[in-house]
């Protein structure tokens, strides 16, 4: 259909399927932000099942990785492979770009609005996070790198105290950071207890070692629990107790019977959708203090 996105659209050029590389909802899920694997944010509405595009961004130079949707103040987050990323504003009708100093010399991989939208953090090849908040007086958006990874930071996570935040690397590792900004949030508390001090952004809580990359990291509704899922196909639970450093009771590892899944979604305190290569949605769920993988989502009755 024409401007329609519900049918299969071939590339003009490659003349092959369009993917998708990155998309994200708004609050009510009526309008969606969508990269069709290449430098374009597209905006579409989503009417009656049918997708309708209002609007095509093209502030970015290269493939767009990763969109976020802030749902309190309406604004979308973009990255790229070009190493820049937009903080997109609707304003007089059209979606007006903010630019974000990032300091950063390698693709961006994934972006990420912290909960109250007052900050995002971005992670990159460039083996570090950086953490963004606005500069009022220069209109723009300013980092503060956080390094100590050893190879490139593929996903990120936020606690709900915007304080915290977890990222995973393809150096098997998922390591939690101080991710307070001086000036911009209050004093962090101090949640972890005495092994694991929260003063100033980049300080380390902890360090995670997997046995393969981690693809996609989150954190429960209650930030009681840090979920990630790694390349050996097999999803990982770690409790995060207030005055307990996040691992000191160990990790809880489900091995999953499909492949790799790469990106994941709580759904509850107790249930996690996650979805990968084997194109099959599968939950994992928690009953009796225990994580099990549950029901694929595509599988018959």
């Amino acid at each position: 259909a024409s401007g329609g996105y519900h049918v299969l659209k071939l590339d003009d050029q490659t003349k092959r399927p369009m993917a998708v590389s990155a998309h994200a909802w708004n609050k009510d899920g009526t309008m969606v932000a969508f990269c069709p694997m290449n430098s374009e944010l597209h905006i579409a509405s989503f009417v009656d099942g049918t997708f309708t595009v209002q609007h095509v961004l093209k502030e970015h130079d290269q493939r767009i990785t990763a969109i976020d949707w802030g749902h309190t103040m309406n604004r979308i987050l973009s990255c790229s492979d070009d190493r820049n990323a937009y903080v997109w504003d609707f304003k007089d009708g059209k979606w007006c770009p903010t630019m974000a100093m990032l300091r950063i010399n390698r693709a961006a991989t994934y972006c990420k609005w912290s909960p109250n939208e007052e900050k995002f953090a971005l992670a990159s090849g460039k083996k570090c996070v950086a953490v963004c908040y606005y500069d009022a007086e220069n209109n723009w958006w300013v980092s503060k790198l956080i390094e100590g990874f050893e190879s490139t930071v593929l996903c990120l996570a936020w606690h709900s105290s915007n304080a915290i935040l977890a990222a995973g690397s393809t150096d098997c590792t998922v390591r939690l950071f101080c991710a307070a900004v001086k000036g911009v949030d209050q004093k962090p508390a101090q949640l972890f207890g005495p092994d694991a001090p929260i003063k100033k952004i980049g300080d380390l809580i902890c360090t995670i070692p997997t046995k393969g990359w981690v693809h996609d990291i989150a954190f429960s509704p209650s930030s009681s629990t840090l979920a990630f899922t790694t390349r050996n196909s097999a999803v990982h639970f770690v409790a995060c107790r207030e005055g307990a450093v996040p691992g000191a009771d160990g990790v809880e590892t489900v091995a999953a019977s499909g492949l790799p899944h790469v990106r994941m979604l709580f759904l509850s305190e107790d249930c996690v959708v996650c979805g990968g290569h084997d194109y099959n949605p599968t939950v994992f769920v928690r009953k009796g203090g225990k994580w099990a993988q549950g029901r694929r989502l595509d599988d018959g009755k």
